[in-house]
């Protein structure tokens, strides 16, 4: 019954008061109009988005099957290197002609495949093999361990058997290549989760390899392939974005996920009309690369980003609401005040008659006003006053809000409105005005992002290159500058544009006034356990005395203040040494007018 009253008070006021039901015709056409034009940007994005990463893929996975190529050559290198050394030949039949049951021999046969292994940290283990099975082996896993089993076990002896027999026959033929690789991704059987991938190269008999006595396997880990591979989903991050290797017999030997390792590639895809491959033949092995794409994930993605898109629309719609009803009532309240004040002051004098040109509440006002015959001037005046003072507020007000809204235009505008550039770029044939704008944008909104503050290296030094090109094509010869980064070292974690403030310093202060002959070098590599970043370059350089406050700003940032100088730069330092602790180092190297070098060794961040 209580609720049945509230409902009908609602109601009727709702009914008296024209301003609830014009709001809410108002708010009721932005929201149709919002769903709209919503629905209709869905439908584009997905398009674009689908054509987009068509296309980086197609790029992507040509990139991708270009290092894996390299990285299987010098696997074939590396094994090739192993198989025909003639100390490995010799020190084989000395071990076949003491016995296998020769501690010394089998000491000295353990020591000779061990030092095969230092020729790569990629190489995990080595095998001999002769026609009756496994003839010794080492696996870097068992150094210092006496229980931890060789790679292979004695339920492979009967593939290894047969595996010599067709490495045999395969040189007895003589087909090239020579090599045998034996699968893709099989498991370490000591380390767990780590793959790993095996090549058989026969060992020559003599001159010829016609009558092999020997065969040696070399096991490799297999992770730098699987990391190649991991960028074709974009380190993994996509999840609309796969990418796997199969054999010629269909089977998925490395795939971005796991689960998928050993299983028929057709089975999976072939029937799956909601997915894009794209594939390449990688040479000489048999094997294909593919991309794919699925549209349904795709497409679930751009769901839920309008799904969460609608949910702030909404919100932003009621906000709205509730301050436009807050402003309209404070509006309204100086009329119940008026009429208050009418009602006190009837027995009055009256000057004057108000004007009647409506029936809503104000004119009712204005009506009752009018029967008091102005019998009181003074209160009349004072409302007239009160009322033209809440205008102007509420006109100050508008004003204030709307050169506000005016201001607040976010990065994601920016960005869209550059890409929207770049396409018109694209269209007039404009295309270096496009490569500018598209990195132009990248920069954008990789600066923007105020949700991932910590990225990986990857990512910063990608930043870093486009920024470079942006200043490069902004000063025209005035540098140049080369970029060589570790890709092992492409996952380590850091803080955003953490490099720029070094970057800028050669640019701005260290590159001024040169007008050609410029160069900045970027390097990163492994340094023990820590990434060794330098940034180098040939410009004007510090005195000594800039250099001694840097070299103190370095050491303590707060002096940055106080010495007026390196306040960039002490900054960034801070927060690296947040991210990292005090394990952090950065050293100045600097001469007049022979450039300035800042060298940092970056411990691995503690999460």
């Amino acid at each position: 019954m209580k609720k049945k009253k509230i409902l009908q008070r609602a109601v009727t006021y709702y009914r008296s008061h024209m301003w609830c039901s014009l709001l809410l015709s108002i708010f009721g056409m932005i929201f149709i109009i919002a769903l709209i034009l919503l629905g209709y940007m869905k439908s584009k994005y997905y398009q674009y988005l689908l054509d987009t990463t068509y296309e980086s893929e197609k790029v992507m996975i040509e990139s991708v099957n270009k290092n894996i190529e390299n990285q299987m050559e010098s696997f074939i290198d590396l094994g090739a290197n192993i198989a025909v050394e003639d100390r490995l030949v010799q020190e084989i039949e000395d071990y076949v002609q003491a016995g296998k049951t020769n501690q010394y021999a089998s000491k000295l046969m353990r020591t000779t495949l061990k030092s095969t292994t230092y020729g790569s940290s990629s190489i995990t283990g080595v095998a001999v093999v002769e026609e009756d099975g496994l003839l010794a082996q080492f696996s870097r896993e068992e150094v210092g361990t006496e229980k931890v089993r060789g790679i292979w076990d004695e339920n492979e002896q009967d593939e290894i058997i047969s595996l010599f027999q067709e490495m045999k026959q395969h040189n007895e033929t003589g087909l090239l290549p020579r090599y045998i690789i034996v699968n893709g991704a099989n498991e370490h059987l000591n380390v767990s989760g780590r793959g790993v991938l095996h090549i058989a190269f026969p060992i020559k008999n003599g001159y010829n390899y016609k009558h092999m006595k020997y065969m040696i396997i070399v096991s490799y880990y297999s992770q730098s392939i699987s990391a190649l591979l991991k960028q074709l989903s974009q380190g993994g991050k996509d999840e609309f974005l796969q990418g796997y290797i199969e054999n010629a017999s269909g089977k998925i030997l490395f795939h971005t996920d796991e689960n998928y390792v050993d299983k028929n590639a057709k089975k999976i895809y072939n029937s799956d009309t909601n997915k894009i491959n794209l594939e390449t033949d990688v040479k000489n092995y048999g094997w294909k690369l593919h991309g794919v794409i699925d549209k349904a994930a795709l497409e679930s993605n751009v769901n839920k980003m309008y799904s969460k898109a609608m949910i702030l629309y909404l919100c932003a719609i009621l906000a709205v609401m509730g301050i436009a009803i807050f402003i309209i009532k404070s509006i309204l309240k100086p009329v119940s005040v008026i009429s208050t004040s009418i009602d006190r002051v009837k027995t009055g004098d009256m000057q004057g008659y108000i004007s009647i040109e409506g029936t809503n509440e104000i004119w009712q006002l204005a009506r009752e006003y009018n029967e008091m015959l102005c019998s009181i001037q003074e209160a009349n005046m004072k409302v007239e006053e009160q009322h033209g003072e809440i205008i102007e507020s509420m006109k100050m007000k508008r004003r204030a809000e709307r050169e506000a809204l005016e201001s607040q235009i976010n990065a994601h505008f920016i960005c869209n409105t550059l890409n929207a550039i770049n396409y018109e770029a694209m269209d007039n044939g404009d295309f270096k005005v496009s490569l500018l704008l598209k990195k132009l944008s990248n920069i954008l909104r990789y600066t923007f992002d105020q949700k991932h503050q910590n990225v990986y290296m990857f990512q910063e030094i990608s930043w870093i290159e486009q920024y470079l090109f942006l200043q490069k094509e902004r000063m025209g010869s005035a540098f140049d500058y080369e970029i060589q980064f570790d890709s092992d070292y492409d996952n380590w974690p850091c803080r955003k544009l953490m490099l720029q403030p070094f970057v800028e310093n050669s640019i701005l202060h260290g590159l001024e006034g040169v007008n050609k002959g410029g160069f900045i070098r970027i390097t990163g590599e492994g340094y023990q356990e820590y990434l060794k970043i330098v940034i180098e370059d040939n410009g004007c350089g510090m005195t000594p005395e800039v250099e001694q406050i840097i070299k103190e700003v370095l050491e303590n940032p707060l002096l940055a203040k106080q010495k007026g100088l390196g306040i960039g730069i002490s900054n960034v330092v801070t927060r690296m040494r947040m991210y990292y602790t005090e394990d952090l180092k950065i050293q100045l190297e600097t001469e007049e007018r022979k450039g300035c070098k800042f060298t940092m060794i970056l411990p691995e961040a503690r999460q």
